[in-house]
């Protein structure tokens, strides 16, 4: 069953001889495998049959009929991997690569995907290098029934909309845990998944408050994390006598939304919330006029009590690193960057959408004055510690996860959180200058992984592996 990246070419019905619809080189037929005069091709969820036309072409290129094209719903010529299997007598043409978001795009805008539009024409760029064509779609562009999706791809330079099938892999990028949560959309997602087979990875929004009780259970990583409790007053109450500062989060909360710090001193709570427009402070004389408060801000929310840490701040503003951990060509999690985020004045979060910056996360621990400071080696495999740990304990298919980590006053790392959605805006970018960020990169060699493909560079590191044994 060979596997061969092939350029696909449509044409016109009047270019093939009569009774055929695809057209190839004896050359690429043979290192296929393929030998019959009829067979199937697939693309994404679609199957038809084509009718061969052997030419003394040497090039890997496909010649597939525009009505053929028509049938597969192959948008265009590009390049992607053909796949014979003999026992089935099919051609697979892909991978066919649905990335779901929640924006709805709009038609006359240069940025019609907002701040996410200039990650997805990366991973569109990408994919054509990689030979993966790329779809963006959106919930409701998903038809189970008709086994097709209205999508957006990027072609010559501009989004233009086409009809898909169902793609081979769907990648989640949903922003918003409301849409994400809709009933159709999982019931959608859940036949896509035990139906079709098809891998959904980052499938789901993190709790909080779950993840810390699943890590809790690994003693390798309870000593990293903060104590942390489902919000109750009587269990705030005991905290604020134990602990000088505590912080209050959404159990489902992102962003950095909807935080609340208290900080407790001698006859006083300060009671410090984070707004788009910074932090509003509010002094209380006792904890029942704060629980007060408290009640009005969260209402009926799940939000978690976590003790406060006296963690290292950069020129007095909070300090955190947010790690990249991603699968790889091997299926296997590897550190794809680490930065340094550094909160804005006057932020109590050090999240990018609350207007804190990023530096190289080497740069700044060089600049801190901590009596011990771990290597950057020492802060990645800690975070492949705490990844591995929650893939094993967690449920659902995750590809990528954003790990938070901090250095309290003593040079400890501690984890913060751990976030299955990173921001793939482009103030989350340590190098804007790149045309394809890395992560990008990776993840279309984890596409690879998925679909069985071995590209040159993953078949020469397995021969170094083997060999070292």
């Amino acid at each position: 069953m060979g596997l061969i990246k092939v350029q696909i070419q449509l044409q016109p019905e009047r270019q093939f001889p009569s009774r055929t619809n695809l057209g190839l080189g004896e050359t690429l037929a043979k290192k296929l495998g393929i030998y019959q005069h009829s067979i199937l091709v697939q693309f994404g969820s679609s199957v038809s049959t084509a009718y061969l036309w052997l030419t003394k072409q040497k090039k890997s290129i496909l010649q597939c009929s525009q009505q053929l094209a028509k049938q597969l719903l192959i948008p265009s010529s590009s390049t992607l991997y053909a796949r014979f299997d003999n026992q089935s007598i099919r051609l697979w043409i892909g991978p066919l690569l649905g990335i779901l978001i929640d924006t709805i795009p709009s038609n006359h805008s240069k940025n019609p995907f907002g701040l996410m539009t200039k990650f997805l024409e990366e991973c569109s760029n990408a994919g054509k290098k990689h030979g993966i064509q790329v779809a963006i779609l959106s919930p409701q562009a998903l038809s189970v029934v008709n086994k097709e999706m209205q999508t957006w791809i990027f072609h010559e330079n501009k989004w233009i909309k086409a009809t898909l099938p169902l793609p081979d892999v769907i990648y989640n990028r949903i922003t918003s845990r409301r849409v994400e949560a809709n009933k159709e959309l999982q019931a959608k997602l859940n036949i896509l998944r035990t139906h079709y087979q098809i891998p959904i990875f980052n499938e789901t929004f993190l709790d909080k408050l779950q993840v810390h009780q699943l890590l809790s259970k690994e003693a390798k990583i309870l000593h990293m994390l903060p104590e942390t409790h489902r919000f109750q007053k009587s269990r705030l109450r005991k905290m604020l006598y134990q602990y000088p500062i505590l912080y209050l989060k959404p159990t489902n909360g992102s962003l950095g939304k909807g935080i609340i710090r208290l900080i407790r001193r001698p006859h006083q709570i300060f009671y410090q919330s984070s707004t788009p427009n910074g932090t509003v402070t509010l002094t209380f004389r006792s904890i029942a006029e704060c629980l007060k408060k408290i009640s009005e801000r969260i209402g009926r929310q799940s939000y978690l009590i976590q003790r406060g840490l006296n963690l290292a701040t950069y020129g007095g503003r909070q300090l955190d690193f947010r790690v990249l951990a991603q699968k790889n060509n091997f299926g296997t999690w590897s550190i794809t960057s680490m930065v340094a985020r550094i909160a804005n004045n006057h932020h109590i979060v050090s999240n990018l959408a609350s207007g804190g910056t990023i530096r190289k996360a080497s740069e700044v621990i060089k600049e801190l004055n901590l009596p011990v400071k771990p290597s950057i080696r020492q802060m990645k495999l800690t975070a492949l510690t705490i990844t591995r740990t929650f893939e094993k304990l967690a449920k659902g298919h995750f590809a990528e996860l954003g790990i938070d980590l901090a250095l309290d006053k003593n040079g400890k790392i501690w984890l913060i959180e751990i976030n299955s959605k990173p921001s793939k805006t482009d103030d989350s970018v340590m190098n804007p200058t790149l045309s394809t960020r890395p992560s990008v990169t990776r993840l279309m060699n984890y596409i690879h992984f998925l679909m069985g493909i071995q590209t040159a560079n993953v078949r020469c590191a397995k021969k170094r592996k083997e060999m070292k044994r």
